[in-house]
């Protein structure tokens, strides 16, 4: 691996959200709710009502997250 890749693999880490898909903008575009509470545009692939994780950098949809209750336990 090269310089350049070590510092993207270090660097370029994508940041994971959790958002419940609310509605289909077409085009691949998706409105959702994020567990935060604030309403954001993804891109991808999904339905309607699903949890997905997504790149909270690049709004993009990384796959389905399970649906179940999610609780922030500081450390």
């Amino acid at each position: 691996m090269n310089l350049f890749a070590q510092f993207n693999a270090i660097f370029n880490r994508e940041q994971r959200g959790i958002a419940k898909i609310t509605g289909d903008l077409g085009g691949g575009s998706f409105a959702a709710r994020a567990h935060g509470g604030g309403n954001i545009v993804l891109s991808g692939q999904a339905a309607n009502g699903q949890s997905v994780f997504y790149d909270k950098r690049t709004n993009k949809i990384i796959g389905q997250a399970p649906d179940l209750q999610i609780t922030d336990i500081p450390v």
